[in-house]
């Protein structure tokens, strides 16, 4: 089963947001973690925040971690 992945718009690069739309991501004006949002790229996987270095990074985590379950 694929993770539930969420994403502010004003965070996601065009690009990324292709990918992104491409493994089913769900797409939001704003998730309300404006904090996070303007200093680093995040993800909400599963109800859980993830910030990292970049969203390419942290969508791979998180299937990793679906393939290791």
């Amino acid at each position: 089963m694929s993770p539930t992945v969420e994403y502010c718009l004003s965070n996601v690069e065009e690009d990324v947001r292709c990918r992104l739309r491409e493994v089913g991501a769900d797409e939001h004006p704003c998730l309300e973690h404006c904090g996070i949002c303007y200093a680093r790229p995040f993800l909400v996987v599963d109800g859980t925040l993830r910030d990292g270095d970049d969203h390419e990074e942290l969508l791979d985590g998180s299937r990793r971690e679906t393939e290791d379950r």
